[in-house]
C-alpha cells in the first residue's frame, strides 16, 4: 500500500524499525545507523536515534562526523550523561546543543561554516586530528557568535532576534550558553589536555596528569584568567573521583591567574559538593518515580545489588576526599550537606542490597518438591543470587563509612541461617531422588548451588560442615 501523499508514510514505518534494530546482528545495525545518519535531522530519524540509544551506547559504532559534533568536542565531557546517575561536574544539559548550533549557524560566518561542513563530510570516522583542525577554525568563531548573540540584549539585530527565539525567557539556558562559549574559546587547549587525562574516567591522578593540568591552566590564563575555571571543570569531569582535583589545586601554579586561585578553589569545591548532591538525588529517583516501595532505600530497589555497591563505593570515596578538602574551608554547611549525601547512599545500599537479600538470595534455593522429585535447576536465578551475595559481602567495606555495621551483621546472619536451613531440607530430601540418575543429578546440583551461596555469604569455613554432609550423602566418600 502506498503511503499518504504528504510524506507521513515514512514516519509511520520508523517505529517498527526501532524495535527491529535491537535484534539485528551488530554489523547490520552499524550499517543501518550510518544510513540513518545521512538524514538524522529529520524529526522521525531523531526519534529513532533516541529510541535505539541504549544499543548505540553498547555497540559504540564509529559515528559519521558532523560539524555539530565537532562543535561539541570541547564541552562533551561536561554534557549530562544518558544513564541518569553519572553527573559531570558543572554539567551542560543536552538540550543546549541545538540552541547553540542555531545561534552559530544564524549569527556566525556562513561561508566558513559551509567550508568546514564540506571538510567534515570528507573526513573519515575516527580521524581525530582532522576534526581538531576543523575545530581550530570553528570554535573561536562559534564562541564569538554565541557571545555576540547573548550580549546583544536590547539590540534589534539578527543576534538579538536569534537569541529571543532560542531563550524564550530561559535564564538557565542563557547561563549555559555563556558557559559553552567559554569552553569553545579554549577548545584546542581542552582537546590537548584530554589526551593526557585518558582514558576516561581517570582512576588515579598521577604527577604527569597534574603537570599537564598546570601547564594547560597557565596557557589558558594567558588568554584570559576567567577561563581557567572552565578548563578545570573538564579536568574534574574526566576523573573517577572529581574531588581528587581539589587535593592538588592549591599546589598548582596558575600563572597569570594566581590571584583568582582561591576563588576558583572555593567555586570548584562548592560545585563538587553540589555534584555529589545531584548524584545522590538521582539515586532516589532511580525507579522513575513509580513508587517501588516505602521506607529507607525503597526508591532505589530498581538498582541491581552489585551496581548499587559499585555506585556507593565511588560516592563514598568522593565524599571522604571532599570532606578532607572541606576541612580547609572550615564551613559547617558543607559538612552537613556531605552528611546528607552519605545518608542517601546509606539508604540506597540498605534498600538495594540488605533489605532485598531474602528475595534475592534465599529464593534461589528451591524448597523440596511435594512429589519427591527435585526442582529443576534455575541457572539465571542462581547467577543473580551469587551476584547479590557478592554485593552483600562487599558491603563490609562500606559499613564503617555508612553506619551499616549492625544492619549488615543482621542481614549476613539471617542469610547464613536461611541458606543453611534450606540446604538441610534439600539434603534430607536427597534419598528420595537418589534412585533415579537424572533426579539425583538435579538434586546434587541444587545442593552444590546452595553450598556455593553459603560459601559466598558466610565464607568457606562456615560452609565446611554442609560440604561434608553433602559429600557423605552423595557418596563422595565411598571410594575412601
Amino acid at each position: 500500500m502506498t503511503g499518504p501523499a504528504d510524506g507521513q508514510g515514512g514516519g509511520d514505518r520508523l517505529p517498527g524499525l526501532e524495535s527491529r534494530l535491537f535484534d539485528i546482528p551488530e554489523d547490520k545495525f552499524i550499517e543501518v545507523v550510518r544510513l540513518l545518519e545521512r538524514v538524522r535531522d529529520h524529526p522521525d530519524v531523531r526519534q529513532t536515534f533516541a529510541a535505539i540509544r541504549p544499543r548505540l551506547v553498547q555497540v559504540r559504532p564509529s559515528r559519521r562526523p558532523t560539524l555539530k559534533r565537532v562543535l561539541c568536542m570541547p564541552f562533551e565531557d561536561v554534557l549530562e550523561s544518558f544513564n541518569g546517575l553519572d553527573v559531570p561536574v558543572g554539567r551542560i544539559e543536552r538540550r543546549v546543543i541545538d540552541p547553540v548550533w542555531r545561534l552559530v549557524t544564524e549569527c556566525g560566518d556562513r561561508a566558513l561554516i559551509d567550508q568546514l561542513d564540506r571538510q567534515v563530510q570528507e573526513t573519515a570516522p575516527g580521524n581525530l586530528n582532522a576534526l581538531r583542525n576543523i575545530g581550530r577554525r570553528l570554535w573561536p568563531m562559534a564562541a564569538q557568535a554565541v557571545r555576540g548573540a547573548v550580549g546583544a540584549a536590547g539590540e534589534p539585530d539578527t543576534g538579538r532576534q536569534a537569541l529571543w527565539r532560542v531563550l524564550q525567557g530561559d535564564e538557565e539556558m542563557r547561563r549555559q550558553l555563556l558557559d559553552v562559549a567559554a569552553f569553545l574559546e579554549i577548545g584546542l587547549t581542552i582537546e590537548s589536555l584530554k589526551d593526557t587525562l585518558a582514558p576516561k574516567p581517570l582512576a588515579v591522578l598521577d604527577d604527569p596528569h597534574v603537570d599537564a593540568i598546570e601547564q594547560a591552566a597557565q596557557a589558558v590564563a594567558r588568554q584570559s584568567a576567567g577561563l581557567v575555571y572552565y578548563l578545570l571543570l573538564v579536568a574534574a569531569s574526566r576523573m573517577a573521583n572529581p574531588a581528587d582535583l581539589l587535593t592538588v589545586l592549591n599546589d598548582l601554579d596558575f600563572g597569570k591567574a594566581r590571584r583568582e586561585q582561591p576563588a576558583i578553589f572555593a567555586q570548584l569545591s562548592g560545585l563538587v559538593v553540589t555534584n555529589l548532591e545531584e548524584r545522590s538525588a538521582r539515586l532516589e529517583s532511580k525507579d522513575g518515580g513509580k513508587g517501588a516501595g516505602t521506607g529507607p532505600g525503597a526508591a532505589a530497589v530498581a538498582i541491581a545489588p552489585e551496581e548499587a555497591v559499585a555506585i556507593a563505593e565511588r560516592l563514598v570515596a568522593s565524599i571522604d576526599t571532599t570532606s578532607a578538602v572541606m576541612d580547609v574551608l572550615a564551613d559547617p554547611v558543607y559538612r552537613e550537606r556531605l552528611d546528607a549525601v552519605k545518608a542517601t547512599v546509606r539508604s540506597m545500599v540498605a534498600g538495594a542490597v540488605l533489605d532485598t537479600a531474602p528475595a534475592g538470595i534465599l529464593t534461589a534455593v528451591p524448597a523440596p518438591a511435594a512429589n519427591g522429585r527435585p526442582a529443576p535447576v534455575d541457572e539465571d536465578a542462581q547467577a543473580a543470587a551469587e551476584d547479590h551475595a557478592r554485593a552483600l559481602r562487599r558491603c563490609e567495606g562500606l559499613a564503617g563509612a555508612l553506619g551499616l555495621h549492625e544492619p549488615l551483621k543482621d542481614a549476613m546472619a539471617s542469610m547464613e541461617k536461611g541458606l543453611t536451613a534450606r540446604a538441610q531440607a534439600l539434603l534430607a530430601d536427597y534419598p528420595k531422588a537418589a534412585g533415579d540418575p537424572d533426579d539425583a543429578e538435579t538434586a546434587e546440583m541444587n545442593l552444590f548451588y546452595a553450598l556455593r551461596l553459603l560459601e559466598l555469604v558466610a565464607g568457606p569455613a562456615k560452609a565446611d560442615r554442609l560440604r561434608t554432609a553433602i559429600m557423605a550423602a552423595t557418596g563422595e566418600f565411598a571410594e575412601e
